[in-house]
């Protein structure tokens, strides 16, 4: 169950000096708050540090309730998405079972509370090496597939708290739902670390294109955030784990009665994933 979050308790043991953790109690309330329907109080972090030991006591109570964790977020690798909140660097936080669906869904908005949605990147493990991958080839090599993902993430703080980095790194980038598609096999691709770069993803909004993107917005190149997650040391990607790379151009609110498509070309290769949003 810990096994795909490493570093937080000892961050909270190493860092007590340079950073104060918000107390327990307040982050464990705020989750079970959460998973009730509530917003999200400001737990008030200053840095990195506090928000990773803020998270640590937030995702013990989605775990209890949710099960153990099937991967991992990466929130915030557009340029696009982080000018328009903000913020200046990527976050990060876990994934669990109960907030994916297949594509094709209904998904009922009931319990969000600032409802988003987008079109994300998903990528599933396929090799415990990508633990001690430093470059994208290696990345590549230890991946299983490439999916199709909307994600639904939920904005969920008080009315009025504006966002930034270390306050999203706290409650783990904000994960609510997520509709995901059938995958490309990574050895399908004859250069996955070019064909990546190179894919291109359409949005559509009840059957309107409102968005296209490339696969190089995502810091630059969709491996380069499997890179950074490695780098960053704070989990454990088991063969299996999947790892949602952060959302292509366009962040818009979620409403009742969208049906959302998002359509890849990889390599010539097709995938979608599409969800239909109710009350």
């Amino acid at each position: 169950m810990k096994a795909l979050f490493l570093g937080a308790v000892l961050g909270c043991g190493m860092t007590v000096a340079n950073a104060a953790c918000p107390d327990s109690s307040l982050m464990q309330n705020a989750a079970r708050g959460w998973i009730a329907g509530q917003r999200l109080p400001d737990p008030v972090v200053r840095n990195m540090d506090d928000a990773n030991c803020a998270y640590t006591s937030f995702r013990a109570v989605l775990e209890a309730e949710m099960g153990p964790p099937v991967g991992v977020k990466a929130g915030f690798t557009s340029n696009n998405v982080r000018s328009r909140f903000g913020i200046d660097e990527p976050v990060s936080g876990l994934l669990f079972s109960p907030m994916l669906l297949p594509s094709g869904s209904r998904l009922s908005l009931q319990g969000s509370r600032a409802p988003y949605y987008e079109a994300d990147l998903v990528v599933t493990v396929g090799d415990p090496a990508i633990m001690r991958a430093t470059t994208r080839e290696e990345a590549a090599a230890a991946l299983k597939d490439i999916r199709p993902f909307i994600e639904i993430p939920d904005i969920a703080f008080s009315r009025g708290t504006q966002p930034t980095a270390t306050l999203m790194a706290a409650y783990g980038g904000m994960p609510w739902r997520g509709i995901l598609g059938e995958g490309v096999p990574i050895s399908a691709l004859a250069d996955p670390v070019n064909d990546l770069a190179e894919m291109t993803v359409r949005l559509k909004l009840n059957g309107e294109t409102i968005a296209v993107a490339r696969g190089d917005e995502l810091l630059g190149h969709p491996l380069d955030v499997v890179l950074w997650l490695v780098k960053q040391g704070r989990y454990d990607l088991k063969v299996g784990s999947i790892i949602s790379l952060g959302a292509f151009a366009i962040f818009a609110p979620a409403v009742p009665g969208q049906k959302i498509e998002a359509e890849y070309n990889l390599a010539g290769k097709a995938a979608k994933a599409s969800v239909t949003l109710a009350p």
